[in-house]
């Protein structure tokens, strides 16, 4: 195995935009292959979309993201990692703080320079103190300092299944579940999910996670995360994706560039991921459970 195959697994360390990772209904119009290249060195024709930000009078965690309908650029919103090609775009922000959101436009020529919109958020939604699947995940309101994970010590806490198995029986529909210690390196990582305005994602590696069954060094670091509903997603399943090179250990080296897992179990006592290559009939899953106090 060359490291240099997953050098990408390596840079983890990357600025992260503060305050903006939410959840919402994803409209049909996301992209995530806009091309690069900038037609030009100024903002001058997304200025002429006159971006900005509206607070919702009623509904004080909406807002509403507008740029002007004009010939020659479509709007394009930037949210945390996520590209929106729409000049009007409603997303709830469900924290009390000021946040930043990118605006850019999009034409023949490409993507244009981007210009940051700026707004704030009064209060705290207290509907998410409510919301069964971030307290599962995150311990809730009433653990600010995050929920801890790790992978479970079993027989399968790792292991191959057809791309298509929703629900698992007890090792029952494995194409191949991992033996305990198979992955050296990733049993003493812990993942954590903190419920807060930036929904931060720590990794402890204590010095090593896995490739495969490969360990490799890498230090602690952090990232963000969004967990979207079933009843918001394309497929009808919950969905946890991490942003930047974060992942979840072990992380299988034919899904890299993937960092959507797939939730096929999300209660208070153990967490099953499924991620998996787009095109392939397999995919792999990992088992995590509460960290013991």
């Amino acid at each position: 195995m060359h490291n240099t195959k997953f050098e990408i697994m390596k840079r983890f360390y990357i600025p992260l935009l503060a305050a903006i990772l939410i959840v919402a209904c994803k409209p049909s119009n996301y992209v995530d292959d806009i091309p690069e290249f900038t037609p030009n060195n100024d903002s001058s024709i997304v200025l002429s979309l006159n971006p900005r930000a509206i607070v919702d009078s009623i509904d004080p965690n909406m807002v509403h993201l507008i740029m002007d309908d004009k010939e020659g650029g479509v709007g394009v919103w930037t949210i945390g990692t996520k590209r929106f090609a729409q000049n009007k775009l409603d997303r709830r922000f469900e924290f009390a703080g000021d946040y930043v959101v990118q605006a850019a436009a999009y034409n023949k020529y490409g993507l244009t320079p981007s210009v940051t919109v700026t707004f704030s958020i009064e209060s705290m939604d207290e509907a998410i103190c409510t919301n069964p699947n971030y307290a599962a995940l995150t311990g809730g309101c009433d653990m600010p300092e995050g929920k801890t994970w790790v992978l479970s010590q079993e027989k399968g806490y790792y292991g191959l299944i057809d791309v298509n198995t929703w629900v698992l029986e007890y090792m029952t529909d494995y194409w191949w579940p991992a033996d305990p210690g198979s992955h050296p390196g990733v049993f003493d990582d812990e993942i954590t999910f903190v419920l807060d305005a930036n929904r931060t994602f720590k990794h402890k590696t204590n010095g090593k996670s896995a490739l495969d069954s490969a360990p490799y060094d890498i230090a602690d670091y952090e990232s963000t995360w969004e967990l979207q509903d079933p009843s918001q997603s394309k497929d009808g399943r919950m969905h946890l994706t991490l942003s930047g090179d974060a992942v979840l250990p072990p992380f299988p080296s034919e899904c890299q560039g993937q960092h959507d897992y797939t939730i096929l179990v999300l209660n208070d006592t153990v967490m099953l991921t499924k991620i998996y290559k787009p095109g392939s009939n397999q995919a792999w899953v990992n088992k995590f459970v509460p960290k013991a106090e």
